[in-house]
């Protein structure tokens, strides 16, 4: 029944709600429930990394590999897509955040000299370099799903 009990934690933070919330919700410590939270996260890159090297299991790669994010930007998935902007961490992406950049479209959209003065401690090649990782990885986004569009295309 314990394993059910951290299970039903977890889902409450997948969910969005503040770990400090489901802390006091499930009467767990939040180090516990921390440790818990890198436990399934853990566990479930390790099956994610196995079944990838099964070609059975295939599918149940993308299931865990879904999984595996979720379960990382757990504990604020306001700040998910902000975070996978390399170098960008958890501090910088709660002040972009707050400062009303809250998807990659806002950043690759911004100039450098307003995102440096927007965000304290940010010089003016910071932001640049981010607004350039944003664009990036939206165009990396971009041609995946044009990819993904013209193979579903090439099959009707």
């Amino acid at each position: 029944y314990k394993r059910f009990y951290v299970a039903g934690a977890l889902h409450k933070l997948i969910s969005g709600v503040p770990s400090w919330k489901v802390s006091a919700l499930f009467k767990i410590p939040r180090g516990t429930l921390q440790s818990a939270l890198s436990s399934a996260i853990s566990h479930a890159s390790k099956l994610a990394h196995f079944t990838k090297e099964l070609p059975d299991y295939w599918a149940l790669s993308s299931v865990f590999d879904a999984l595996v994010q979720k379960l990382f930007f757990a504990g604020s998935p306001e700040l998910a897509q902000i975070l996978e902007i390399p170098g960008i961490k958890h501090a910088r992406a709660k002040q972009l955040h707050k400062a009303g950049y809250k998807s990659l479209q806002k950043l690759a959209a911004a100039e450098p000299i307003l995102l440096s003065s927007d965000i304290e401690h940010l010089t003016q090649k910071q932001a640049q370099k981010i607004i350039s990782s944003a664009k990036i990885m939206l165009q990396e986004q971009a041609d995946a799903l044009l990819d993904a569009a013209l193979q579903l295309l090439e099959e009707v």
